[in-house]
């Protein structure tokens, strides 16, 4: 599977750009937001007379008297009636939304029920109250100044009650003021919620191609969409468009427990701590505390809405905690990708916090507002970031698939270099063998013909003198001997003065002879190379090896054309445009025994010099 990495790591950011694009049209189209002149606002209830049967109400005030809406009931028993009363002028096909918060309630005109909340049968047995519950009731038969009551049952799992203002009006007018009141928190839940789902499906996409980059997107899109899970289940509007309060309340809590989760996790992913053994720490014990409020609810314990309590805590202690870590990542290990993270879940820390003390305050109407904004904002600068983190990791594992391909394209050529070095020290001995045996034959040929023919003796005379004499005698190395003969022949049938001053030892080690032979041969090799480009008859090479301190170093100066490509620091091999096999062996050997090599180009001469450990067990 061929993908461009270019397009790959501009992906995170391209999908955000698309995102807030979709954003931007949605906000500007008048099918989203209707024109107020065509629909007015719905009118809100802003006051209404209280009445609560329980005797223990800290505050007086509230009993039976007029209250501002909302309001909060605070101290009460589980299950305290709470009645409210108040008078609206209906019109036609008017319809009225009202809000319940974990409280059964029954809606009264003109004391006719015309709407019942939390009914035991709608919401399941492991839940003590019903969820939150947002529904827009009709007014079908009623005209005119009429008296709304609402009678609510305050929760059971929490000891306060709040009324939340009923709005009233026609059918479109609900809508567009609920909208218009809610539509930030509904276009950043949906926002979050398309943002996660687009980047697991990137993820999944992009699952043949590299794991890590996978991992990582797919940890920032479930991060995005837990959140805009928590954020869809919060959002008032929803619960006018889902028809399901228990849905919304799993999806909000589970969502608002859960996000910090694939949040960690995709840091680990992006930053590449040095030690990450501590996000694994908080991330596992976060889970178990997910597991175990889930076990909670489902035994019908402990609700969602009290444990709530309890992550509302973990949650910013944990963003703060990960804030910090990864500030201590880039100013001791100097990691670069931790500090492009620290401002991002900075933001993502801060808006945690600020959503907490809003919780608890009510400043803001809309309690999951300021921890949604810090989360799309988190989302978009991510985009970019992502991006970046992307390149690096591409770049390293393409450096690293270069490294591992160049590493087997050298251990093949070790391999077959030094097959090639042990068959030209095999045939050496065997034609010196040859060599010796065939002058014997030809003495005692020579001795057994006598005297008797003049002609034959002259004829086997001449046979004996032609044959060669043994090699010349280098170095004490027989195999660096062979190597060296071999292409001592070359250099004499091509006219290349060779010019050797060679101290190498014999050795027991047949692997250090299999490494000296392929250091020599490709330093000659590659010299009869660059001989062979120059026209004119003084080429030349001057090898030297000697032995200092057990280190061997080797020397050679050798003719050559003056025409060579470097790049990154080394030379490209004249037979094709990549980096010479020749030199890359003879370095990897260098290094093998605790040394190293130098290459220099210099007025027409091509310097080789290297030097390497030879330790005195393997030495004669």
């Amino acid at each position: 599977m061929i993908i461009n990495t270019d397009k790959i790591k501009k992906i995170p950011f391209s999908a955000i750009i698309l995102l807030i694009l979709i954003s931007v049209l949605l906000m500007s189209s008048k099918k989203m937001i209707m024109s107020s002149a065509n629909y007015p606002y719905a009118t809100k209830i802003t006051s209404a007379n209280a009445v609560v049967s329980a005797s223990d109400v800290s505050d007086s005030k509230t009993y039976n008297e007029e209250i501002s809406l909302p309001h909060t009931f605070k101290h009460l028993d589980a299950r305290t009636p709470v009645t409210v009363t108040t008078h609206v002028s209906l019109k036609a096909d008017d319809q009225i939304f009202i809000k319940t918060v974990y409280s059964p309630a029954k809606v009264y005109l003109d004391g006719d029920l015309i709407y019942e909340f939390g009914k035991a049968e709608n919401y399941p047995a492991f839940m003590k109250d019903p969820a939150t519950e947002q529904y827009m009731i009709s007014t079908d038969g009623y005209t005119g100044d009429t008296e709304l009551r609402i009678k609510y049952l305050s929760p059971v799992t929490r000891s306060s009650l709040t009324i939340y203002p009923p709005i009233y009006g026609a059918y479109k007018s609900l809508l567009f003021t609920l909208l218009n009141t809610y539509k930030w928190s509904f276009l950043i839940a949906l926002l979050e919620l398309c943002a996660g789902i687009l980047f697991v499906f990137i993820s999944i996409l992009l699952l043949y191609y590299d794991k890590d980059v996978c991992k990582m997107i797919f940890h920032f899109g479930f991060f995005s969409f837990m959140v805009g899970m928590w954020s869809t289940g919060e959002c008032n509007y929803t619960g006018v468009l889902v028809k399901n309060p228990t849905l919304l309340y799993l999806c909000a809590f589970i969502g608002l427990f859960s996000q910090i989760i694939p949040l960690l996790h995709f840091c680990k992913s992006a930053v590449g701590f040095k030690n990450p053994r501590p996000i694994i720490i908080v991330a596992e014990i976060i889970t178990i505390l997910n597991i175990l409020a889930c076990i909670l609810q489902l035994s019908g314990t402990l609700a969602f809405s009290q444990s709530m309590y309890v992550f509302h805590i973990i949650l910013p202690i944990t963003l703060c905690f990960l804030t910090a870590y990864i500030a201590y990542e880039f100013v001791h290990n100097q990691n670069n990708r931790a500090k492009r993270l620290m401002i991002p879940v900075g933001i993502l820390a801060v808006a945690s916090c600020a959503e907490i003390i809003n919780y608890f305050t009510k400043i803001m109407s809309s309690l999951s507002l300021l921890s949604q904004i810090g989360t799309i904002i988190f989302i978009v600068i991510m985009g970019n970031i992502m991006g970046l983190n992307i390149s690096d990791m591409v770049k390293m594992k393409k450096e690293n698939e270069k490294l591992v391909f160049d590493m087997n394209l050298l251990e093949n050529s070790l391999a077959e270099q030094k097959k090639y070095n042990t068959m030209i020290t095999r045939n050496e001995e065997i034609t010196r063998k040859q060599r010796h045996d065939l002058r014997h034959q030809l003495v005692v040929i020579k001795e057994l013909a006598g005297d008797t023919n003049p002609t034959l003796t002259e004829y086997l005379d001449s046979l004996i003198h032609s044959i060669p004499h043994a090699p010349k005698k280098y170095c004490e190395n027989k195999a660096v001997n062979s190597i060296i003969s071999h292409y001592g022949a070359i250099c004499a049938n091509e006219s290349i003065s060779l010019e050797t001053k060679l101290n190498v030892p014999e050795s027991e080690d047949s692997v250090l002879d299999n490494d000296l032979c392929l250091v020599f041969g490709n330093m000659i090799e590659n010299a009869i190379e660059a001989c062979r480009r120059l026209d004119n008859d003084g080429c030349f090479i001057r090898l030297s090896a000697d032995i200092r301190y057990k280190t061997l170093i080797i020397t050679m100066d050798n003719s050559f054309d003056g025409h060579f490509k470097i790049r990154d620091g080394k030379y490209l091999s004249s037979k094709r445009n990549d980096f010479g096999i020749g030199l890359s062996s003879i370095q990897s050997v260098a290094q093998k025994y605790g040394g190293d090599t130098e290459f220099v180009a210099k007025n027409g001469v091509f310097q080789s010099s290297l030097y390497f450990q030879i330790y005195t067990h393997s030495i004669k």
